[in-house]
């Protein structure tokens, strides 16, 4: 019996052992974006001309009241390593799956992404020879709007009219950043974080009075660091049934200024992810372990 025991105390204390290393050791973890917090607003100007909203212009379709077709939401997943799951003390975001909404049916209609000037590079803006759009003269009219994930459009207060449309169209970002340090309450740097377009199509559509253009261009392979001065949050909270949440939060604000025209994002992804608490099967553990030797003393 004395040997039974024994065994027991061993088995639960290699348990307990393995436990809490688990409770300590680096871990990946895959949370979910929160659709409804989790969105980007975007905004820009071209030819010094703001970015509007096309809410209320004749042939777009608005499929989510709640915002202006300059902002959407987003879902997916943020795969992050942490140190400790419960507690970290430095996290580096891995990868990300993190895929816009489509907010409404947005000027202009998709169009064609082409190599007109033959130089091997597609979607370039400009009419050949400098770039591959074609005329708005060839399509006078940017209708009929097309499911899209933002929209604006540009209003000329001269010409009291509308010149340019633009929709951005299946946007999805992959999110990466360096290794950073986690602060007693749960903040890290956003400086290294990186927002890379995987997959996204600039469709626009310039009146022919104000540069006559219509195209695509491609947004996938760009990306941009975040500039947002606010940290970045990892939180983790009890929840009833020895359950808690870990919530990642991160504060978004990219300037990324072009050639032709200047785009800003600006918004937040919000993660989630419930997990069974550790510390509850390392007590169970530690009871066990306790008990096994508390048996063996009274048999001796």
């Amino acid at each position: 019996m004395v040997r039974i025991m024994k065994s027991a105390i061993c088995i639960a204390v290699i348990v307990v052992s393995v436990l809490a290393a688990r409770e300590a050791a680096a871990v990946q973890l895959t949370l979910n974006l929160v659709q409804s917090e989790s969105h980007i607003v975007l905004s820009g100007d071209f030819s010094t001309l703001p970015f509007l909203a096309q809410e209320g212009s004749a042939g777009t379709t608005d499929l989510n009241l709640t915002r202006l077709s300059t902002d959407t939401t987003f879902q997916g997943t943020i795969t992050v390593d942490v140190d400790n799951a419960m507690s970290p003390t430095s996290i580096q975001i891995l990868s990300s799956a993190a895929d816009a909404d489509v907010g409404g049916l947005w000027l202009p209609e998709v169009q064609n992404y082409l190599d007109l000037n033959g130089n091997g590079e597609f979607g370039e803006f400009g009419l050949p020879p400098d770039g591959d759009s074609e005329t708005a003269t060839s399509n006078s009219n940017p209708a009929p709007a097309a499911a899209a994930d933002w929209g604006v459009r540009v209003f000329h207060p001269a010409f009291q009219a509308n010149i340019a449309w633009a929709a951005a169209r299946d946007i999805a970002y992959n999110v990466t950043s360096a290794p950073e340090a986690v602060n007693g309450l749960g903040q890290f740097s956003s400086s290294t974080e990186n927002f890379e377009f995987a997959t996204g199509w600039f469709d626009y559509w310039v009146a022919p009075a104000a540069g006559n253009l219509r195209g695509r261009a491609e947004f996938a392979g760009g990306d941009d660091d975040n500039l947002s001065p606010l940290p970045s949050t990892y939180i983790v909270t009890p929840l009833p049934g020895n359950q808690r949440e870990i919530r990642l939060i991160i504060p978004i604000e990219i300037d990324a200024p072009g050639d032709d025209a200047n785009f800003a994002y600006d918004g937040v992804f919000v993660a989630t992810k419930i997990v069974p608490e550790p510390s509850t099967l390392l007590m169970f553990g530690t009871a066990a372990a306790f008990a096994a030797a508390f048996a063996a003393r009274r048999r001796k």
